[in-house]
């Protein structure tokens, strides 16, 4: 049975293609997944990608899946070389299939593996993401034709360990993954890649230049300081071409920064290099050439600082899809005003097309890429490594100021926004992941509590029950030694504790946590307040769950004759109770009761919410199995063809 009415306490204020090929009178679905995240100045490195493609060729005859692992440090190219061959394999119409993976984190390859598994059975429901690996390795094994899995950013060696058991087992599929990992090369089959070949790395420095023999050999001293690195010589192009620089210039100013910015990095984003006729190697840095391409931010435009340290803001989410979503749409009741997107504010309305300026500037110095979605939404994302070096060149305050403002915004974004999106859900859960993993995210102050609760509660709501509980258990104990044991506040993380014990099957942890709130709310705020009242029915849930029928339905009678007085007879939660009591009196065998209730909680939910919202239809399809029960079969027929229709009808839209 359908059953609905937990109540759930929120505090106020708080690219891809799917086509389809006609092969015959066959029809084939082909899935491509591939990220738009080519670099503004691309160049084909042909020898390796020939010889990618030679690997994965060679082995098309194995009996198991051909593994490849693009290997070196990160700027080296290794992601820019995997989309290539990407790109080549979709239009080679070699592959029925190419997932990419964001391998980052083993959080983030369950949630890729979920999003596959949507695309394979988009009308299955995932709950579980061990068995949605295991569903995507049936589907995907069951194949006769070709597929490519992506593994991207596989750069922590504890997700090695059990990575293997993301790798499907297929003769017909293939596996690149790309790692700065040194212990990956054990996957498979390896190209190392760090350093571009000459003629590449010229291309790439000088895309529109014939270069005299001197301009040519400073050129080729360019590339020897920064080792020859895609990323390294990416910026440094953009730096020449926006400062117009000639080339000699350019070497001046790299070499005249280089020694202080050197001596402000840690020690662990320097690299080594072999220059030419050198006896020792020298320590290179990517941080030059980012830290020259973010003072060019702004110049003229009068908030140099300011976009710089929007750049930075970008740094504190997860580096991948950053929407202009979770910054457009701050509440007034919040205040930001001391946010660095303060300045894409125009008397309270968001300037989209001055947020499209700025993030165009940034994607011309090599900062970062960005696309659109849902028509002028501009998503972007960050290489991971300049993600972490925006980070680690603040000092310790200001890192905790510019988390906290990330913070605020990711706060107020999943408060006032609704998430039924599949895509904007995922996109929610990484930014939260990624500042979960933040040492000074445990501050101990007010507002990080608040915090807790709120990622508690989407955790809860995507069925990350695990890490809802901890976000709860967090936020609980600092509103207890906060505002005491019975604030409102921690009351509500009570309730939502209950819940969540519930969902998990722990049930008498969930009695104790909403016989507590209950109590603590009827001291607070009365017997017949509409907040004690969803706890009263959260109670009435429980005990139907436990078989404790007379209890459940005491429960159900107090919040119904409560809820009724307060919101009256037709209000939505008080009809959500009018439904649960009839699957109650079902339970109980009395069906004349239980058919009375369905019938009003029908009649209230088809004129407050219309006939084919999903608590409607869940009404009718009670109806038709209490039908059912009573030896009614044509009514039955008539409320289950009622209740299919309704769905058909909102699955098909």
């Amino acid at each position: 049975m359908c059953r609905r009415g937990s109540v759930l306490i929120i505090p106020i204020n708080t690219s891809h293609f799917l086509t389809q090929i006609l092969i015959g009178h066959i029809q084939v679905m082909t899935f491509y997944d591939i990220p738009p995240l080519q670099v503004p100045h691309f160049v084909t490195r042909k020898a390796l990608l020939t010889r990618l493609e030679k690997l994965f060729e060679c082995s098309a005859t194995t009996s198991s899946p051909t593994i490849v692992v693009l290997l070196g440090m990160g700027g080296g190219g290794k992601t820019q070389l995997a989309l290539e061959y990407c790109r080549h394999m979709k239009d080679s119409g070699k592959l029925r299939a190419i997932f990419w993976l964001d391998a980052s984190s083993r959080n983030a390859l369950y949630r890729a593996m979920e999003i596959i598994a949507k695309r394979l059975l988009p009308e299955r429901v995932f709950d579980d993401p061990h068995a949605t690996v295991i569903v995507v390795r049936d589907v995907l094994s069951s194949w006769s034709d070709t597929w490519l899995m992506v593994f991207d950013n596989l750069d922590n060696p504890s997700d090695l360990q059990d990575i293997l058991n993301f790798f499907l087992d297929s003769r017909y599929g293939s596996i690149l993954v790309t790692s700065h990992y040194a212990g990956s090369k054990e996957l498979g089959q390896q190209i190392e890649l760090d350093c571009m070949e000459k003629e590449e790395g010229l291309q790439l420095l000088l895309p529109s230049l014939e270069p005299d023999t001197e301009e040519l050999a400073t050129a080729e001293q360019i590339l020897t300081q920064l080792g020859y690195l895609p990323l390294a010589i990416d910026q440094a192009q953009a730096y020449i071409s926006r400062r117009q620089l000639h080339l000699k210039k350019f070497v001046e100013e790299y070499e005249r920064r280089k020694q202080g910015i050197m001596q402000e990095t840690p020690q662990f984003w320097q690299y080594c290099h072999m220059l030419p006729d050198k006896e020792e190697e020298t320590s290179l840095s990517l941080l030059t050439t980012w830290e020259m391409s973010l003072s060019l931010l702004g110049i003229g435009e009068g908030h140099t600082a300011k976009l710089g340290d929007v750049l930075t803001l970008f740094a504190f989410f997860h580096h991948v899809s950053i929407s202009e979503k979770l910054f457009s749409g701050d509440d007034e009741d919040t205040d930001l005003t001391s946010s660095p997107m303060s300045i894409f504010n125009n008397d309270g309305n968001w300037d989209h097309l001055k947020f499209e300026g700025a993030i165009v500037q940034m994607q011309e110095l090599s900062l970062l890429q960005f696309s659109h979605c849902n028509a002028n939404e501009i998503v972007v994302s960050l290489h991971s490594m300049v993600s972490e070096w925006l980070c680690v060149r603040l000092d310790k305050g200001l890192q905790s100021t510019f988390l906290a403002t990330a913070i605020s915004h990711l706060q107020n974004y999943l408060d006032s926004t609704d998430h039924n999106d599949y895509m904007t859900q995922q996109e929610a859960l990484s930014h939260i992941d990624t500042i979960c993993q933040v040492v000074e995210f445990r501050t101990k102050s007010s507002s990080f509590f608040q915090t807790c609760f709120t990622f508690g509660r989407f955790y809860k709501d995507q069925g990350r029950l695990e890490d809802a509980e901890r976000m709860y258990n967090c936020a609980l104990a600092g509103f207890e030694n906060t505002w005491g044991p019975e604030h409102t506040s921690t009351l509500d993380t009570v309730n939502n504790l209950g819940i969540l014990y519930a969902d998990q099957g722990h049930l008498e942890d969930a009695e104790r946590m909403y016989n507590r709130a209950l109590a603590g709310k009827e001291k607070a705020w009365g017997p017949e307040h509409t907040s004690t009242l969803n706890t009263v029915n959260n109670l009435g849930l429980l005990y139907a769950d436990q078989g404790h029928l007379e209890d459940a339905e005491r429960m159900y009678n107090r919040a119904l004759a409560g809820l009724e007085k307060a919101w009256g007879p037709e209000h939505t939660s008080t009809l959500d109770t009018v439904n649960n009591l009839g699957i109650l009196y079902a339970d109980q065998g009395h069906l004349e009761d239980a058919e009375r209730m369905y019938n009003c909680a029908l009649a209230g939910r088809e004129k407050a919410l219309g006939p084919e919202h999903t608590s409607t239809l869940d009404t009718v399809h009670n109806l038709g199995l209490l039908y059912t029960k009573e030896g009614l079969l044509e009514d039955a027929e008539r409320m289950y063809n009622h209740a299919l229709a309704g769905k058909e009808k909102e699955h098909s839209g």
